[in-house]
């Protein structure tokens, strides 16, 4: 009789394990919300930077996957450089290793990048781009032209102002047990 007894309990303890999730407790991770990157580098961000109102190229972000893309060029086209941000983030399917990792090559198939230290986890500038990752997330932005001094200062600034909202955005993601957790 114990031990039909012993065995009820058991099985009623595991019923009641696997209805709180297992046996965790404590809120879920929520999973990042896919970017906007118009909300990252707005027009009139990119107004203050480059000297002209830009239009958004097709009128639409272009998303593929786990990335997604905004191009900003002049109207009439021609009459300044167009500005590109790239957002590469992590997801369930794609953790920040892999995002990592993306951003790694690129920067390994560029010897002339010259690091920034101030941005993010991880930057550099090979012109006509500058490249961060931060957040499980790699933010590319291509923009101005010369390759010079005032290039390299325009493409600070638009990283920065990205940085920051992304940064505001996007909790640094949680590695626990292999797994990809948000805070």
């Amino acid at each position: 009789m114990k031990k039909i007894l012993l065995l009820i309990i058991s099985v009623l303890s595991a019923v009641i394990l696997c209805a709180c999730g297992g046996g965790t407790f404590g809120p879920e991770p929520t999973p990042t919300p896919m970017l906007n990157p118009s909300e990252i580098l707005s027009m009139e961000d990119v107004t203050l930077a480059v000297g002209y109102q830009p239009v958004m190229d097709g009128g639409d972000i272009k998303r593929d996957g786990n990335k997604s893309s905004v191009l900003y060029v002049s109207d009439p086209l021609g009459q300044g450089d167009p500005v590109e941000l790239t957002i590469i983030q992590h997801t369930e399917d794609m953790p920040p290793e892999h995002v990592w990792y993306e951003y790694d090559t690129d920067k390994s198939l560029r010897p002339s990048a010259e690091e920034v230290t101030e941005l993010g986890e991880n930057a550099y500038i090979a012109f006509p781009s500058i490249n961060i990752y931060d957040r499980g997330c790699y933010v590319k932005i291509t923009a101005g032209s010369g390759s010079d001094d005032n290039q390299r200062n325009q493409l600070l600034t638009l990283a920065r102002i990205a940085i920051a909202r992304l940064e505001e955005r996007v909790a640094p993601p949680i590695i626990k047990d292999n797994k990809v957790e948000q805070k």
